[in-house]
Protein backbone atom coordinates (compact mmCIF):
# COMPACT_ATOMS: atom_id res chain seq x y z
CA UNK A 1 0.00 0.00 0.00
CA UNK A 2 1.33 3.44 -0.94
CA UNK A 3 1.01 6.04 1.78
CA UNK A 4 0.21 9.57 0.74
CA UNK A 5 0.30 12.60 2.94
CA UNK A 6 -2.96 14.51 3.30
CA UNK A 7 -1.80 18.11 3.24
CA UNK A 8 -4.74 20.22 2.12
CA UNK A 9 -5.68 22.76 4.71
CA UNK A 10 -5.72 25.96 2.72
CA UNK A 11 -9.08 27.20 1.60
CA UNK A 12 -8.98 29.48 -1.42
CA UNK A 13 -10.50 32.92 -0.95
CA UNK A 14 -13.77 33.71 -2.69
CA UNK A 15 -15.73 36.93 -2.38
CA UNK A 16 -19.17 36.96 -0.77
CA UNK A 17 -20.66 37.53 -4.23
CA UNK A 18 -18.87 34.46 -5.63
CA UNK A 19 -19.93 32.34 -2.66
CA UNK A 20 -23.55 33.40 -3.01
CA UNK A 21 -23.44 32.73 -6.75
CA UNK A 22 -22.01 29.24 -6.25
CA UNK A 23 -24.40 28.41 -3.40
CA UNK A 24 -27.29 29.39 -5.65
CA UNK A 25 -26.02 26.84 -8.18
CA UNK A 26 -26.67 24.15 -5.55
CA UNK A 27 -23.34 22.35 -5.97
CA UNK A 28 -23.23 19.44 -3.54
CA UNK A 29 -20.37 17.18 -2.44
CA UNK A 30 -20.94 14.67 -5.27
CA UNK A 31 -21.03 17.38 -7.93
CA UNK A 32 -17.94 19.01 -6.41
CA UNK A 33 -16.08 15.70 -6.72
CA UNK A 34 -17.11 15.40 -10.37
CA UNK A 35 -16.08 19.00 -11.11
CA UNK A 36 -12.64 18.82 -9.50
CA UNK A 37 -11.82 15.36 -10.89
CA UNK A 38 -12.92 16.42 -14.38
CA UNK A 39 -10.90 19.63 -14.23
CA UNK A 40 -7.79 17.76 -13.13
CA UNK A 41 -8.33 14.79 -15.46
CA UNK A 42 -8.04 12.09 -12.80
CA UNK A 43 -10.41 9.79 -10.99
CA UNK A 44 -8.29 9.85 -7.82
CA UNK A 45 -9.80 12.31 -5.34
CA UNK A 46 -6.62 13.01 -3.38
CA UNK A 47 -4.55 13.50 -6.55
CA UNK A 48 -7.22 15.84 -7.94
CA UNK A 49 -7.33 17.97 -4.79
CA UNK A 50 -3.57 18.19 -4.35
CA UNK A 51 -3.08 18.79 -8.07
CA UNK A 52 -5.66 21.55 -8.08
CA UNK A 53 -4.00 23.24 -5.11
CA UNK A 54 -0.64 23.18 -6.93
CA UNK A 55 -2.21 24.42 -10.19
CA UNK A 56 -3.99 27.23 -8.36
CA UNK A 57 -0.79 28.25 -6.53
CA UNK A 58 1.05 28.43 -9.87
CA UNK A 59 -1.77 30.48 -11.40
CA UNK A 60 -1.55 32.91 -8.47
CA UNK A 61 2.18 33.39 -9.04
CA UNK A 62 1.65 33.84 -12.78
CA UNK A 63 -1.11 36.39 -12.07
CA UNK A 64 1.19 38.40 -9.81
CA UNK A 65 3.83 38.48 -12.54
CA UNK A 66 1.43 39.44 -15.35
CA UNK A 67 -1.21 41.35 -13.35
CA UNK A 68 -3.87 39.17 -15.02
CA UNK A 69 -6.35 37.68 -12.54
CA UNK A 70 -8.97 36.45 -15.04
CA UNK A 71 -8.35 32.84 -14.02
CA UNK A 72 -9.99 33.59 -10.65
CA UNK A 73 -13.37 34.22 -12.30
CA UNK A 74 -12.92 31.45 -14.85
CA UNK A 75 -12.16 28.87 -12.15
CA UNK A 76 -14.96 29.89 -9.75
CA UNK A 77 -16.73 26.51 -9.99
CA UNK A 78 -13.50 24.61 -9.43
CA UNK A 79 -12.44 26.84 -6.52
CA UNK A 80 -15.84 26.47 -4.88
CA UNK A 81 -15.75 22.71 -5.40
CA UNK A 82 -12.22 22.46 -4.02
CA UNK A 83 -13.16 24.45 -0.91
CA UNK A 84 -16.32 22.41 -0.37
CA UNK A 85 -14.36 19.16 -0.56
CA UNK A 86 -11.48 20.34 1.64
CA UNK A 87 -13.94 21.52 4.29
CA UNK A 88 -15.84 18.24 4.11
CA UNK A 89 -12.75 16.07 4.32
CA UNK A 90 -11.36 18.30 7.08
CA UNK A 91 -14.40 17.47 9.20
CA UNK A 92 -14.02 13.79 8.39
CA UNK A 93 -10.38 13.69 9.53
CA UNK A 94 -10.66 16.13 12.42
CA UNK A 95 -9.57 14.82 15.82
CA UNK A 96 -12.38 13.69 18.09
CA UNK A 97 -13.34 16.13 20.79
CA UNK A 98 -13.13 14.84 24.34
Amino acid sequence: MIERELDMARLIYQTEYELEEMQAEGIDFTQALRIIKGFMGTDDTLDALQGFERRYAKAEVDALETDDYDFDREWRYEVYSYNLLVEGFGKLFAPKEA
